[in-house]
């Protein structure tokens, strides 16, 4: 059995949540495809959370401005593939850890 680094975890772990991206969703009230250049986006933004501890607020933007597109296609395309409440206990173990560091 292949003994994996936490670099190499953390890089399965992207790719397998970006490979769980849908591939719709609803906005303006209907189910809407996402484009290439959404993809990639909502991609990125999975990188940013998972890599760098990003929260959504701020993985979101920083994706869809740099590839020019839409803010809330792709921050629901990335909260449909994480669990629900997952950022806000993100934000508050971030906010744990940072406060006993402190402390």
């Amino acid at each position: 059995m292949t003994r994996f680094n936490t670099h190499n975890l953390l890089k399965i772990q992207v790719r397998a949540l970006q490979d769980s991206l849908p591939s719709t969703v609803l906005f303006q009230g209907r189910q809407q495809p996402l484009t290439k250049k959404e993809r990639l986006a909502a991609g990125r933004a999975v990188w940013f959370v998972v890599q760098k501890g990003y929260g959504i607020n701020t993985a979101v933007p920083m994706a869809s401005g740099s590839f020019g597109v839409s803010e809330l296609k792709i921050g629901r395309a990335v909260r449909a593939v994480f669990p629900d409440n997952y950022f806000q206990q993100l934000e508050r173990n971030k906010n744990n850890i940072m406060f006993n560091e402190e402390g």
